[in-house]
């Protein structure tokens, strides 16, 4: 009875899927969408007895799910119908495949190292279809429920803000755009702050410094060289000089463009004392001429469209940094930005909400940035990002798991939440985890061995395929549902999104072996040069992996072909196509057409990625990745069978440097080239730092 649940949960769950796919149906009324889900149920149960010969499954098994269905929409009762079955047919589907596989090893009699190799394959898995099931979970969360949680803005609350503008080594020309941008905000009681971090050339943060003067006295520059603690340690001692009646702090990146009615339309939601932080989505502009510009643009609209607006239901939204205001009082109350995470701005808003704070997403553009236009700088913005991730996770795990000893006062909802938010970066990794696995079956398929793990056969064969088709399937339609856009850019997102597959492995791992904070290193372009061989050098390694499995899914089919290599091949081909998105996203950065500003916007550290501190070991990582699968592939091969050819760290108040600590401040010479700042982030300031404030 195990395999008919498996496979009527997993049939049923697929046609739904490509039922709510169809227009209007996601949101259909329970007049539409209870007699099309009964209907659907009907028919999963009639295509199990089909292929299992068993008439009675195919009459009772719709009865399961009926009450599955029922069960998630008793919980979930905001949502539609048809969106509550898809949730309950995929988690139900998911289960009991697991159950169906953790018990298969047991029956199929295999050998101790046989158990324990397919009790790893099954957390795998596990691991898998949870986020799978997690994912679903956001898309259906926003398509389909009937009212969303919204907060009213005061109009009439006018506070005292601060604008901060970090930066480091950004073009003058970049700059004023930015802060000529905020020079028009329509709102009279405001200061900008530009804090110039670690920029070791004059030449360069000089004419920024005399751009604010010429700009008015709201402008204050603030030069801190050399500075410990990153972007965070720079904003946090660019708070501690700014008047004690600036209650609000916004932050805008470094090529931003922040539209006028910005401030006067966002700040009225801190009338309510709840309210720690204010987040409005990071948009883009200079996109559509470019093919691989409108992928990148919807890949990164993605979280902003989808996954903020579900957390918003659960007041579990991420504070994102740029386009965000925050309280300062709330932020002085946990002692300002973490100096030792690289995402200071997620990690700060799980501590607010857990000191039951009200996070608030408010979906209207107000500002528009410019995207990376190589895939290095893509790829070093998505290492911190996911090296972030995973800092939070290893600082908060014990206030994210919900049955842990709490002292953060987070709801279930908050909890989930931040914890998938973290967790989900392990999905690269758990596919470089399939591919090594599928490489080696592949190997002892042309080999005639066989590997000492559980072996599907049957039906059973054709679910895991199912899993994996249904969820791009849904991922491609959620993108062109959320963003409006055509199959093709759809088709593009996803690709950028596995072409950082690789990358988001190696931030992992970092993050496991170590806490610190490290950036992504690659090897430096010579400006003017051939740009072709550095695009394919970049990506290397990933061509490589997709080279691999796609020669593994050709071996396979030629040494034992049949229904179930072939069903293998077609997965790997599905991991070729992964890590071969790699080198395509690679060069077709390299087609985008270089307009004037375009080149000027290729100098910016926002586009490059690169950050003032000294290289780390993190260059290792790929390195020693290789030999784990290396070592991996080998023992699978000469222990295979022969077969016929058949915690957090508090951080220190807002303030608390001592006098003897801060650096000098005030008019200073044009200070000399100096030592890189610390790799600890934490390091107190070294005593030749200098600092120039220009109000």
């Amino acid at each position: 009875m195990l395999l008919q649940l498996v496979l009527f949960f997993t049939l049923a769950s697929v046609i739904t899927t490509l039922a709510v796919m169809v227009p209007g149906l996601i949101r259909a009324r329970a007049w539409a969408s209870i007699p099309l889900g009964l209907a659907i149920l009907a028919g999963a149960g009639w295509l199990t007895s089909l292929i299992t010969q068993d008439a009675v499954a195919g009459m009772i098994l719709p009865l399961f799910g009926v009450g599955a269905v029922i069960e998630t929409r008793r919980h979930l009762p905001q949502w539609s119908m048809l969106a509550a079955q898809l949730l309950a047919l995929l988690l139900v589907a998911s289960a009991v495949y697991l159950i169906y596989a953790a018990v298969q090893p047991i029956v199929d009699g295999l050998s101790p190292l046989g158990v324990i190799a397919s009790f790893l394959l099954l957390l795998l898995e596990a691991s898998a279809l949870s986020l799978s099931v997690y994912y679903l979970f956001e898309i259906l969360d926003v398509f389909s429920r009937r009212t969303r949680i919204a907060h009213r803005a005061e109009p009439s609350y006018r506070p005292k803000v601060a604008m901060q503008v970090p930066c480091y080594n950004e073009p003058i020309e970049v700059m004023r755009e930015t802060l000529t941008a905020l020079a028009h905000l329509d709102y009279q009681d405001m200061i900008v702050q530009v804090v110039d971090n670690n920029t070791k050339d004059p030449q360069t943060w000089r004419p920024l410094e005399a751009l604010c003067k010429e700009l008015g006295e709201r402008f204050h520059f603030i030069h801190l060289e050399p500075w410990p603690g990153y972007k965070a340690g720079a904003l946090n001692e660019a708070t501690r000089r700014l008047p004690q009646d600036v209650s609000i702090l916004g932050i805008v990146d470094a090529d931003y463009l922040v539209k006028p009615g910005f401030l006067k339309e966002m700040v009225g939601h801190f009338a309510d004392e709840r309210v720690a932080f204010v987040q409005t989505p990071q948009n883009y502009r200079d996109w559509r001429d470019s093919g691989y510009l409108r992928g990148l643009f919807y890949s990164y609209r993605y979280f902003f469209d989808v996954t903020m607006p579900s957390r918003a239901n659960r007041n579990a939204i991420i504070f994102a940094g740029t386009m965000g205001l925050i309280r300062r009082s709330a932020l002085e109350r946990i002692g300002g930005w973490d100096e030792n995470i690289i995402t200071e701005d997620a990690e700060a808003s799980l501590r607010l909400l857990g000191l039951g704070s009200t996070g608030v997403y408010e979906p209207t553009v107000w500002g528009e940035g410019l995207m990376p236009l190589s895939f290095d700088g893509l790829k070093k913005q998505r290492f911190r990002w996911a090296l972030g991730g995973i800092q939070i996770l290893r600082r908060q795990w014990r206030e994210l798991l919900p049955l842990a000893p709490h002292r953060l006062r987070l709801t279930l909802g908050q909890r989930l939440a931040y914890l998938f938010g973290s967790v989900h970066w392990f999905s690269d990794l758990l596919t470089v985890g399939f591919t090594a696995l599928l490489l080696l079956t592949a190997v002892a398929a042309a080999l005639h061995h066989r590997l000492p793990v559980r072996e599907l056969t049957g039906p059973i064969l054709v679910v895991p395929l199912a899993f994996l088709i249904t969820g791009v399937l849904r991922g491609l339609w959620a993108l062109r549902r959320a963003e409006r856009c055509s199959w093709s850019d759809a088709f593009r997102a996803l690709a950028i999104w596995f072409a950082l597959s690789w990358v988001d492995t190696l931030a992992v791992v970092r993050g496991l072996l170590s806490g610190q904070a490290a950036f992504l290193r690659t090897p430096k372009q010579k400006e003017g040069g051939n740009r072709l061989w550095p695009a394919i050098r970049s990506s290397a390694i990933e061509s490589l992996l997709a080279i691999l499995a796609l020669v593994g899914a050709v071996v396979m089919l030629l040494a034992a072909p049949a229904l179930a290599t072939v069903i293998l091949a077609v997965m790997l081909l599905f991991e070729a196509w992964i890590f071969g998105s790699a080198p395509w996203a690679s060069l077709a950065a390299e087609g985008i057409q270089l307009t004037p500003q375009r080149k000027i916007y290729l100098r910016s550290a926002q586009n490059t990625g690169d950050r003032p501190e000294r290289p780390s070991r993190a260059a290792v990582i790929p390195g020693a990745l290789a030999v784990v699968v290396a070592v991996v592939l080998a023992y699978g091969l000469l222990n295979a069978p022969q077969t016929t050819p058949s915690g957090q760290a508090d951080l220190p108040r807002i303030g608390s440097i001592t006098n003897k600590q801060l650096p000098k401040t005030g008019p200073a010479p044009t200070p000399t080239p100096t030592a890189s700042p610390s790799t600890s982030p934490s390091a107190t300031p070294s005593a030749s730092a200098t600092a120039t404030t220009s109000p």
